[in-house]
């Protein structure tokens, strides 16, 4: 067999999948597909706070982990979530697709808003907000609330799919 075909293979969106999880001293200790593996301190789990609060873990499918509490409440870590605290590289590219949306975002308020022949500053005013925030989410520094959305496609006229790039 060639060196070439002796290289490992990893299923596809390995990186996407919890495949073990065991609550430590420190936390919640989790394993990827991929072999990537890390902790989840449980101060970063509001609705555990700490290892005696927690009941039980479930992995009912490879891109969520179940929580329990003590109260018997269950709570949901998606895959995403986790991937970060197994993976140093994982954070930066997750900002860099957020940016992007942001920037897409901000791209088309700006499109639009200009098509419609309007300031930043009567958008702002007719939408309900400061001009400063409709000047943030214009160039991508802000994401908005889905409030703000609503309200600002409502003063351009249009529904938030249009917003948002969808069929209007």
């Amino acid at each position: 067999m060639s060196e070439s075909l002796m290289q490992e293979v990893l299923v596809t969106n390995a990186d996407r999948m919890m495949t073990a999880a065991a609550a430590g001293r420190d936390g919640i200790h989790l394993t990827f597909a991929d072999g990537c593996s890390g902790v989840i301190p449980f101060k970063d789990l509001p609705e555990v706070k700490t290892g005696s609060n927690l009941r039980s873990l479930e992995l009912p499918n490879p891109y969520e982990l179940v929580v329990t509490d003590e109260s018997g409440a269950s709570h949901e870590i998606p895959w995403d979530f986790a991937r970060h605290y197994c993976d140093p590289s994982y954070r930066p590219h997750v900002e860099a697709v957020a940016k992007g949306g942001r920037m897409s975002l901000g791209e088309r308020i700006r499109e639009m808003r200009t098509a419609a022949g309007m300031t930043q500053r009567e958008l702002a005013s007719a939408a309900g907000i400061g001009r400063v925030t409709l000047v943030r989410l214009e160039s991508g520094e802000q994401s908005p609330r889905y409030e703000t959305l609503v309200a600002i496609a409502r003063a351009l006229g249009g529904p938030v799919g249009e917003l948002l790039g969808g069929p209007s």
